[in-house]
């Protein structure tokens, strides 16, 4: 299903069709890793939760931290 580039702000975004975010198990405010291939695709996947970096928590989501935070060498060698 195509979906359309639209500026936002100094970027560009694109929408997730409902159905997709829902069988993804995404909801607002989730993480996604984004890569470029050297094929030139894009490639899109949802953060886990072990993932996400101590510097990025909300401050709801101070006190729930993650079990095990990944360096940044560690969550590219995952790709």
């Amino acid at each position: 299903m195509p979906s359309k580039l639209s500026k936002w702000g100094n970027s560009l975004g694109v929408r997730l069709p409902s159905y997709i975010a829902e069988r993804a198990g995404l909801r607002n405010g989730d993480y996604l890793y984004i890569k470029l291939m050297d094929s030139g695709d894009i490639v899109i996947r949802p953060v886990k939760q072990t993932d996400v970096h101590p510097g990025y928590a909300t401050a709801g989501e101070a006190e729930a931290k993650p079990l095990a935070v990944l360096s940044d060498e560690e969550v590219l060698k995952e790709w």
